[in-house]
């Protein structure tokens, strides 16, 4: 829990270092945003972790897989379809493997761009299903499957490589849903890192 809160505060901190001078930059420069030329489509995939809030209060660690399609519609605004698994293999000395898998759409936004770097931030919903186990009374766990609504807002940036690829980092807060000890139906908190490489099918 606690390499992961280090994790997600040197990802904010690092955004919130970029985002300033980059944001000076154009405004002394007063260079107008460039203007695109129509949609651009990425696709990326790549490594996630996922700190999971567990209805007894505890966090749970969660590795896997993010994979997700972004259609950019000018220099500002796009969308982005998310798909994201994670997995850990025993849920808090239960013997449980517990997973989530989020489907997940939504408006992204670009701030800030310069060169080859831009900052995003998003704000996205659709459906989490969690996998997970509960302790209820000494080896007495409550597992289980909730598929419910679920959103996440947060952000990032996305640096350009070489030709058409890119790298993109960025965390966000996670909403999904659990049932407690009592089997009663309880949000959770979460907080999701991911990092992928971008393969663009178009010049921005």
């Amino acid at each position: 829990m606690k390499s992961a809160v280090k994790i997600m505060i040197r990802v904010a901190v690092s955004i919130f270092f970029l985002v300033v001078p980059l944001h000076a930059q154009r405004y002394v420069s007063g260079a107008p945003p460039a203007a695109a030329s129509g949609p651009v489509f990425e696709a990326s995939a790549g490594y996630t972790y996922l700190v999971l809030d567990t209805p007894s209060r505890q966090r749970v660690g969660l590795s896997g897989v993010d994979a997700n399609g972004f259609v950019d519609f000018n220099s500002r605004w796009g969308l982005v379809a998310d798909s994201n698994y994670a997995r850990a293999g025993n849920v808090l000395g239960t013997g449980h493997a517990g997973n989530v898998l989020s489907c997940l759409t939504g408006p992204v936004f670009y701030p800030v761009e310069y060169g080859n770097t831009r900052v995003f931030v998003h704000t996205l919903a659709g459906v989490s299903v969690v996998n997970s186990a509960v302790p209820v009374q000494g080896t007495y766990y409550l597992g289980g499957t909730i598929i419910r609504f679920s959103y996440s807002v947060g952000g990032g940036f996305e640096h350009t490589l070489a030709g058409r690829f890119a790298i993109r980092v960025g965390g966000d807060y996670l909403r999904t849903t659990f049932a407690n000890p009592k089997a009663a139906m309880q949000f959770q908190n979460n907080i999701r890192l991911v990092t992928g490489i971008v393969f663009r099918f178009g010049s921005r």
